[in-house]
């Protein structure tokens, strides 16, 4: 058992009666996460029924004509194209202890503050949950942790959802020959690239349907990496976007204040952890898992995302647990229990009767791009 210690300094002084917590920044995928098949990141709900496996159905589109005025619809109807995929939730658990001795040496109270810690904690979890999923090529693995066969057999089956650099003309069946023709002066991100990028989406098969939000309109969201972000606000489209078209209040213009930019019904979010890797109490810039050079400079990579773009499966909420095994009440412990998980919504049922696809991601479009610091 690891128990914790009072830092030096934290004994019983005229210090502040509260830690100084690191902040966490708050997940940028929230707004984009419910229960509907519209959302970016679709829930499936299931806190009461037994299993490991939790199926998220998919839909494709009817593509029949249909039957027009006396004409008998009896034996004209059109089979679904049915897709599923299968989700497995786990268990994941975290933390924190000490002992008596301790909390009463201390001018905080411990046990209270471990819970925000253990909060906060969770919420991270969910998001580097997400990042991974983003980031996942043929097989489900990670893109660091994928060899070139697993490379190569994601562009292959994504051609229609994939861009490398500012042309779909860059594209390869081979993921590293398509990385090697991107260069830092014509292939970072900017609106345009993005626009290409809402195109081919819109025109893929089958299609990305784009996020609605709740008054009925659509958007794309890119979910950015930091370098790439920084490119698209220095843009000029999106200089003169912000200047003549957005308000020019100070509270609500990216130009004086941080936030989302959108432009061409595509909303830019950026998520510094693509760039910022979660590695304990050592920050490493840039990310491995996320920031990767092609043999010349340094690429990052962002994601054009419509609806069902991730799935994710809830077995359990997180839970606050004590504690049971207290050396007869000498030492106190508290934790977090909760059960989920995340998976890229992939297109990968063959044998569907309208266009069979196998592997093909459902609501994600993946843009290479130069990310030199």
């Amino acid at each position: 058992m690891a128990s914790t210690s009072v830092l030096a300094g934290l004994d019983l002084t005229k210090w502040s009666p509260k830690f100084l917590t690191e902040y966490i920044r708050k997940s940028g995928f929230e707004p984009y996460m419910g229960t509907s098949e519209d959302d970016i990141i679709h829930v499936k709900m299931d806190l009461q029924t037994d299993g490991l496996t939790i199926r998220i159905p998919l839909l494709g589109r009817l593509q029949g004509e249909g039957v027009s005025g006396n004409s008998p619809l009896s034996g004209n109807e059109e089979q679904a194209d049915q897709y599923y995929q299968d989700i497995a939730w786990e268990y994941y658990r975290h933390a924190m202890v000490t002992t008596k001795k301790e909390q009463e040496k201390a001018a905080v109270d411990l046990i209270a503050s471990f819970r925000p810690a253990l909060r906060n904690w969770a919420a991270e979890k969910h998001k580097y949950q997400i990042i991974d999923c983003l980031h996942k090529t043929s097989g489900g693995l990670k893109f660091s942790a994928s060899d070139a066969t697993a490379r190569n057999l994601f562009a292959a089956n994504n051609a229609d959802r994939i861009l490398f650099g500012a042309t779909a003309a860059n594209y390869s069946a081979t993921h590293a020959t398509g990385l090697t023709a991107i260069d830092n002066t014509a292939d970072k991100l900017t609106p345009e690239v993005a626009e290409l990028a809402k195109l081919m989406a819109r025109t893929a098969s089958p299609h990305m349907r784009p996020y609605k939000t709740e008054d009925g309109k659509e958007f794309f969201v890119c979910f950015t990496h930091p370098l790439g972000f920084r490119d698209v606000k220095n843009s000029d489209s999106m200089k003169l976007a912000n200047r003549d078209a957005r308000a020019r209040d100070v509270s609500s213009n990216p130009i004086f204040q941080d936030g989302d930019l959108i432009k061409d019904g595509i909303i830019y979010r950026e998520i510094p952890e693509f760039y910022q890797p979660r590695v304990g109490s050592v920050s490493t810039l840039p990310n491995p898992e996320t920031t990767f050079s092609n043999g010349t400079i340094q690429c990052g990579v962002s994601f054009l995302c419509g609806a069902q773009a991730i799935g994710k499966v809830m077995k359990q909420a997180p839970l606050p647990t004590v504690k049971s095994e207290d050396d007869y009440g000498f030492v106190k412990g508290v934790g977090i229990e909760m059960a989920h998980n995340y998976e890229k919504l992939r297109w990968n049922n063959a044998g569907t009767p309208n266009n069979a696809v196998t592997n093909k991601d459902v609501g994600v479009f993946t843009i290479y791009h130069a990310a030199v610091a």
